[in-house]
């Protein structure tokens, strides 16, 4: 039997990320005859002190740790050829000293990972770092045997800045049946006149516009709340005095409601309640908020950009960066709400897609589940 190793991101509070390496992918290998072995990072959780997406120390610290784990495995005689690795982040620091260690010992793994942005995307915050980062991003995709990303124009990026490995399309990885269940099926009865925002401040995605939106939104209509989320302590941005700007028009505004400290309970009963949910982001490829807001029968009012055409219908898209026709967007949906849950149901195929790539192989092919769904549903049955 193959061994398969799979490097978790770490659990934080205040990302997707325990659901996603805990339970969402070690359900997908269930069904496969592999010896699925968790390497676990530090047992500190933490928080996000600096950073966005996840904590500048804490990722390097829990990545690391992982790393020296599995190293330890291989000296044991615990890795052997053939065996597979699975990164669920692509940007694992110390995998090189791995791949220098399985090296020398002459062992031939097949390696896998999912790449979230990395420096090809302009608004990501690593594309900064792209003159010394790039490199290394290289050098580790050439030992790649295969990479998971959400859209084809990432998938574009990642060519066009010399990446070679095979690159499948497989949206993001939620598990649907997992979530949806913990709700069940009356999740449409408990709508309100409410319209979500549920991605972070930082710069990508476009808080002030958001918050322009919504002013025009709630003057035009005033049964309606528009609602802010974190699951963090606090609200934070990258961008200064953004959340200082944002806390006094809530002040001014009743109606522009934020809401701090949300367990994954809160957040879920948040998307219940909620008709539609806004989105300006400007780096999203796909969107785990709109995975999970679909999910729990949402609508959805996105900006006609970069990977969002691909994956949602025309008359859910406003012309980015346009007040007016967002505001236009949100007011027609308000009329006539529907739900899409087609968008999280192919995510789930496509996490399903990934283990069976990942054990099975591709051979030549790279698999796109935006383009070929019903193949993909096929090979899969």
């Amino acid at each position: 039997m193959k061994n398969l190793f799979y490097f978790g991101l770490e659990p934080l509070k205040e990302r997707y990320t325990y659901q996603l390496s805990k339970q969402w992918i070690p359900n997908s290998f269930k069904k496969y005859n592999v010896n699925f072995t968790t390497i676990e990072g530090s047992k500190e959780s933490g928080k996000i002190s600096v950073g966005s997406v996840l904590d500048a120390f804490g990722r390097g610290r829990y990545s690391m740790n992982q790393c020296v784990n599995f190293m330890e495995k291989i000296s044991n005689g615990e890795v052997k050829d053939g065996d597979i690795v699975y990164l669920q982040d692509f940007w694992t620091p110390g995998i090189e000293a791995v791949f220098y260690m399985l090296d020398l010992y002459k062992i031939k793994i097949k390696l896998y990972s999912m790449l979230h942005a990395q420096s090809v995307d302009e608004y990501d915050f690593t594309h900064n770092m792209k003159n010394w980062i790039r490199h290394f991003e290289l050098g580790i995709d050439s030992r790649h045997d295969g990479i998971f990303v959400g859209s084809t124009i990432h998938k574009e990026q990642l060519r066009s800045a010399g990446f070679k490995a095979p690159i499948h399309v497989v949206s993001l990885p939620i598990d649907y049946n997992s979530v949806y269940l913990t709700k069940g099926i009356d999740t449409l009865l408990k709508k309100r006149k409410q319209v979500i925002f549920t991605s972070r401040l930082d710069k990508e995605k476009n808080p002030y516009f958001m918050l322009k939106v919504a002013k025009d939104f709630l003057n035009r209509n005033p049964d309606y709340d528009f609602i802010i989320t974190t699951s963090g302590d606090y609200f934070k941005s990258s961008i200064e005095g953004f959340v200082d700007f944002m806390e006094n028009e809530a002040i001014k505004n009743p109606r522009l409601i934020l809401k701090n400290n949300l367990s994954k309970e809160d957040y879920y009963n948040e998307l219940i309640k909620s008709q539609i949910q806004f989105n300006s982001s400007l780096q999203d490829y796909v969107s785990w908020t709109l995975l999970e807001s679909t999910l729990f029968g949402c609508d959805v009012c996105y900006p006609n950009f970069r990977s969002f055409p691909e994956i949602l219908d025309d008359n859910r898209m406003y012309k980015a960066f346009d007040v007016k026709s967002a505001v236009g967007l949100l007011e027609s949906i308000s009329k006539e709400p529907k739900t899409h849950f087609r968008i999280s149901e192919t995510s789930d195929l496509g996490r399903r897609l990934i283990a069976r790539i990942i054990v099975e192989g591709a051979g030549e092919k790279e698999f796109n589940i935006w383009q070929e769904e019903e193949f993909i549903k096929n090979i899969l049955k």
